[in-house]
């Protein structure tokens, strides 16, 4: 199976996996990584859009991001990122 270009950064160690919310009239997963080109920002093509409030337009999309690709992209007004924590059944 191949690896998407964002499986292979996050691979490289020199990025964190993310959830990020972005606010946007358009919630294509085309549309939301163009908001977030300039940034640095790779989002995973199997994960999301998820409208998470359809009145606010938030959705979420998994990505990964080194500490500067983050900066930049929390300087884009409507983005927000949270920890993607593993979750494992309870033993």
């Amino acid at each position: 199976m191949a690896r998407s270009k964002a499986q292979s950064v996050a691979k490289s160690g020199h990025s964190r996996q993310y959830i990020i919310q972005i606010n946007a009239r358009n919630a294509s997963l085309d549309a939301l990584r163009s908001k977030l080109a300039k940034s640095g920002v790779d989002l995973d093509p199997e994960y999301g859009p998820i409208n998470v409030n359809p009145v606010e337009r938030n959705y979420v999309v998994r990505g990964w991001a080194t500490p500067d690709a983050r900066a930049r992209a929390e300087k884009i007004e409507g983005v927000t990122f949270f920890g993607d924590a593993k979750i494992a059944p309870a033993r």
